[in-house]
Order: C-alpha cells, then structure tokens, then sequence
C-alpha cells in the first residue's frame, strides 16, 4: 500500500511538472507586438516572427511567381493576417509570405551573416526569394538537388535558407511561397544556429517519444525475465515504430544535409517494416509452417528486399510508404491474437492499434490527407501515435501485475506442494514403523510357537513309544489312528520348527522369504491417499486381496504410493484404481487413473533418472526408483499410456504357492 501511494505521488508531481513547464512555454512572448519591418540586431537570432511577416493565398488553381508576388506586395494586396484556405489541393503554390527586415547595427560595423529558418510540416520543401536594397533578387533555398533532379516529396518539419551578408542598414524583402495551408513560423538567425524555440519544440516531442521507447522497452524487459519471446518481440518492435515516428523530426532538425538526413529515416523506416513482419511471422509461425528460425528471417528479409529496392530507387515516399502501414496491420493483428494476456484485453489492445493504425493511414497526406491542413494531420498522427501508446503502456501494467500474481500463485502453489510431500513421508514413516511393529510382534510369536514345539516334541515321542509298548493290547483300528493323530502332532511341530530355522537364514539378508498379505499393501495406500484424493476431488477405488508375497512390504509401498502420488498430482484424473488380481501363477498390482496420459516420447522421457513432466515439483526420481527397486527385490514393473486415455501401471509379483485369497473393496 505505501508502494502504491508513493507511485501515485510521484505521477502526480510529474504531470504537475509538465503542466508548468507546457504553461510557462505557451506564455512565453511571441514576438506579438513585433516591429514592421523586422529589425535585425547584431549578436542574436530573431524567433518566432511570424507576425511581422505579410501574407498572401491566391484563388483557387492561380499560382504566381516570384515577380508577380513581389509587385503585388508593394501594392499592399499582403495581408497581417494569415487566411487559411483548405479546399485547395494540398500541393500547390498559392501561399505566399513576405517578411521585410533590415540590419540595426551602427553604421561602419561589419555585415551579419543570417539564414531563414521556416517551420511547418511540408511535403515540398518551400521556395524562398531574397530581394535585398542594392542586390540582385535570387532565391536561396535551392528547388533541385545537386544533380539536376527535383528534391523528394517528404515531411521537412524546420527547414533553412541558405546563408546570406545584410550591411549595416540595409533592407531586405524575403518572399516564401509554401505548398501547404497552415500558419509557418519563422525565423531569422545567426549562421549555423537554431533558434532555441524550434529546439525547445523537438526536445518536447522527443520527450514523449522517449517515454513510448522506454515502454517498449519494458515490456521487452518483463517478457524476457518471463522467457515469452513474442512480448519480448513485440515490445522491441513497438518501440522502433515509435521512433520511426518521429525520425523525420529528429533528422531534418539536427542534420544539415537533408539528403542524410533522408536516407537515415529510410533506413530507420525500413527497420521497422522489417521487425513488425519477422514479429508476424513469428507470432502465426504454426500456422505459416514457419517454425524455424533462420527460416522465418529469411523470409521476412525476402519481403522487404523489394521494399529496400524501391527506397533506394526511388525518392518519392509514396512508393514505399505503404509497406509501413501494411507492416503495422499485420503486427496490430499479432497483438489481437497472439499476445499472452487474457482474451478482452489482448482484443481491447489490438482494436486499439488496429485503429490507430487505421487512422494514420487514412490522415496519410498522399491518401485522405489532402483534404486536411498540414498541422490537422500532424494533430491526428500524434493522437493516434498517443492512443497507441496508452494502449500498450495498458498491457504493460496488465501484464506486470498479472506476472506478479503468477509469481505468487507459484510460490503458493509450492509451499502447498511442499507440505502435502511432507505428509506424505509423514504417513509413509508411519506405515513404516507400524510395519517393523507388527514384523516384530510376529518374529515373538513364531520364537515363542518354535518354544512351544520343542517342548511339545518330547511328550510326543514318548506318546509313540507306550503306542508301540500297549500294541498287542490295542486293536488294529485304534492304533492307526492313534498312529495318526502322532504323525499330524509330529507333523506340525516340524513345520513349526522349519520355519524357525528358514527364519534364522533369513537373517542373513531382510524379510525376503517371510509371506504376508498384500492386504497391508492396499490398505496402506488407501490411508495415506484417501483425504488427499477427497479433496482433490478425485475418486480412489482401492481392492484388497489376501493374496500372499514375500517381497518386502516397504518396498511395495514405496512403489504403489509413488504410483497413486504421480497419478493424483499430474495427471489431473478423475478417478484412480489400485487393484491385485492373480493370473497364471502370479499376483499383479495394478494402479490406473484416467487422466491426461501420455505420448511414447515422455513415456521413456519420464521413465529415466532426473527427468519429469513440466508440472512435477519433484526431482523427477520416481519412476527410476520404482525401476530400481523392481530389479533389486526380483518383481517385474510395466507403464502403459496413451495420450487423453489414460496410464495404466502393472507390478507383477513370483507366485507364493497355492494360498487362498480373497479380495474385497476396500
């Protein structure tokens, strides 16, 4: 809870914060009151001084030219106030704005040296006339590129005019005819700087970007610690798409060559396409067959080849722009379906970037974009980019929360899987030492039974001998059946005594000869598993038998319990049975359970030391013990499973003579 409070104070100071700094920098002066003409002075830049310029938006479909411009200037057609004309198409010429200005400094001092900034969001660069007193008019933004060919069609968000000499005193006209229908801002500035403004601008905007990078990168983060691959794609694709954004921004303002600056944004551009198919792939790689690696690569980067071809070959952005948009569908769809969350908030997250992948293509200027204003689109493109980036800061907390609540069912589950072991052995220690009790407990008996016959050995013997002394007294009849009832006393004192002595070897290596019921078999497990099955709500059916075997009982149990264990803990049952029944000879032990069964792979996976299924809390030593105790005490082990059928488990024992069983529910 205090977490929590100190996590909400701080975003609350944080949003404070950017509301003061957003006011301070909305009230900062704008040059509102600027002088006409411009005054430039010596030692620094003049921002922001779009107010002292004059503008002009000629009809619909008339373009005119510089000279026309100029004349229609000094005949006072310019007005203060930019009119915004959006029915026109958004690539023509009809904008015009003149900024006169001309130089404070003193007479005698030296010429400054200063470039036109123009700000705004252009698909054509602008044309900017220069008309200075004494000079030639000439235009110093230059409309072709070094070799002859037109500039490309591209976002020019703060553009510069080449640099040009004003004396001391000199006056100047700068004619800027724009392709676009928003307000520009200009500026006037020293040789080689920026005006602190436009940076304060891209400083903001990069703000923002950073904080939608640094989500992505979370959410890479969190799905690497949690081993789920595709969020760690998703979350590294998201945040190159969130750069992409705003690489034209960041390009164009702080890089002089603008030819660089272009091929620096294809190549982030073409990056980003590049990682938002691969995650595609990688998202539906069953369904596209596509489950290896260097596979999948392969063809994300045969896709896109054509795409890098045609950046390369061409400078027009329209002809490969709209592999972006496509590449955003497809990781928007990726998202929907295939991002581990639950179901409404995977679709809730995926609408959400399926529509702002949608609406950014639609304010797209070369689609529907052209019946909008420059700064509308830019409006649009940052809202979109905005929801967007809610949307998976919204899967970001979604998941991490949920990661912790996993964690912590984990960890609980554990600690309950712990304790139900530690009953377990509890209960087999018990059976243990119950079963040395009552081993005990016989081994006085049979001493005192072997006692008993030596003594009545004696009597017996002398028995015989008055028979045989009273022979002639006794007809034939009675003294066969006097002969009889000696043989049988005999008899059993033998049996008696051979048994002591088979005992006496016995000794020699633990309780293997000595038979006793597998009663004590069934009804251990049925003690030791009983309250567990109950309220795991499975059933367990359990048969005994009289059946006899002198294989060690602790072994027995071990085998069995291990048996009903796995079966109750893995295999998600509803219903296990432990039975014996006796064929051929030979008693079995059989325990079967309905549940989820298995294939022939983890069959002898989970058959081999140290190896387990991915829900055992165990070390995966069952199964090899079983084997293990099977060779050592000369009984036979056998699994059988079938996939949603089931695993059946046979222990087939020696025959123990001829005893009479019988079996009952137990």
């Amino acid at each position: 809870m205090d977490g929590g409070k100190s996590g909400l104070k701080f975003v609350r100071k944080a949003l404070l914060a950017w509301i003061i700094l957003l006011a301070t920098l909305l009230a900062a002066p704008v040059n509102a009151e600027a002088g006409f003409p411009l005054a430039v002075e010596p030692g620094r830049s003049q921002e922001m001084v779009e107010n002292s310029a004059r503008y002009l938006v000629t009809a619909r479909d008339v373009e005119i030219g510089f000279e026309e411009a100029r004349a229609r200037y000094h005949d006072g057609d310019f007005s203060a106030q930019f009119q915004s004309d959006k029915t026109g198409a958004f690539h023509d010429w009809r904008v015009w704005a003149a900024l006169p200005f001309e130089s404070a400094a003193h007479s005698g001092s030296q010429p400054m040296r200063r470039v036109i900034g123009v700000g705004g969001v252009f698909v054509r660069p602008p044309r900017v006339y220069l008309d200075c007193e004494g000079e030639t008019p000439r235009e110093i933004l230059a409309t072709r590129t070094g070799e002859g060919g037109p500039l490309s069609a591209r976002y020019f968000t703060y553009v510069r005019s080449q640099s040009f000499t004003i004396a001391p005193g000199q006056s100047c006209l700068a004619l800027i005819n724009m392709a676009s229908s928003d307000n520009p801002n200009l500026g006037i500035f020293r040789e080689g700087e920026l005006g602190t403004r436009q940076v304060v601008a891209v400083l903001l905007k990069g703000g923002v970007t950073a904080t939608l990078l640094i989500i992505g990168l979370i959410l890479a983060i969190v799905s690497y610690l949690t081993s789920r691959p595709l969020g760690l794609l998703l979350g590294i694709t998201y945040a190159l798409a969130m750069v992409q954004n705003e690489a034209s921004l960041f390009t164009t303002t702080f890089m002089t060559d603008r030819f660089a600056a272009r091929e620096l944004w294809e190549n982030i551009t073409l990056l980003t396409i590049f990682a938002m198919v691969y995650t595609f792939f990688y998202g539906f790689r069953d369904e596209l067959r596509l489950r290896n690696g260097w596979l999948r690569f392969g063809v994300a980067l045969a896709l896109v080849a054509p795409v890098f071809a045609i950046a390369r070959s061409s400078n027009e952005t329209p002809d490969f722009i709209w592999a972006l948009y496509l590449a955003l569908f497809l990781f928007a769809i990726t998202v929907t379906f295939r991002f581990d969350i639950a179901r409404p908030l995977r679709l809730m997250a995926g609408l959400v970037l399926l529509t702002s992948a949608a609406g950014a293509f639609v304010t797209e200027p070369y689609i529907f974009g052209r019946y909008l204003s420059d700064l509308t689109i830019e409006w649009f493109r940052d809202l979109f980019r905005l929801i967007a980036g809610l949307g998976i800061l919204g899967l970001l907390l979604v998941d991490v929360l949920r990661t912790r609540r996993e964690r912590a069912r984990m960890v609980a589950e554990r600690i309950e899987a712990l304790e139900v072991q530690a009953e377990t052995d509890r209960r087999l220690l018990e059976t243990e030492r119950e079963y040395v009790r009552a081993r005990e407990a016989a081994t006085r008996t049979k001493a005192q039974l072997a006692a008993a016959s030596h003594d009545i050995r004696q009597p017996i013997v002398g028995l015989r001998a008055a028979v045989r002394s009273e022979a002639e007294r006794l007809s034939p009849g009675l003294q066969d059946r006097l002969s009889e009832a000696i043989d049988y006393l005999e008899n059993l004192t033998r049996e008696y005594s051979n048994r002591d002595e088979v005992l006496g070897e016995a000794r020699l290596g633990p309780e293997e000869t000595e038979p006793y019921s597998l009663h004590l078999i069934t009804s251990a497990v049925e003690n030791m598993f009983a309250g567990e099955a109950k309220e795991a709500g499975v059933e367990l059916d359990v048969t005994g038998s009289e059946l006899l075997t002198t294989i060690p009982a602790l072994a027995l149990i071990r085998v069995t319990s291990n048996l009903v264990a796995n079966a109750l803990r893995h295999a998600d049952p509803s219903k296990i049975e432990v039975s014996i029944t006796e064929q051929n000879g030979h008693c079995q032990i059989r325990v079967r359970d309905d549940g989820n069964g298995m294939d022939a792979a983890t069959l002898l996976r989970v058959q081999e030391a140290g190896a387990k299924s991915d829900t055992s809390d165990g070390d995966g030593l069952g199964l090899a013990i079983i084997h293990d105790l099977a060779a050592r005490h000369g009984f036979e082990f056998h699994l059988h499973s079938q996939p949603g059928a089931g695993t059946e488990a046979t222990i087939t024992l020696s025959s123990t003579g001829d005893h009479a069983h019988e079996s009952r529910s137990v």
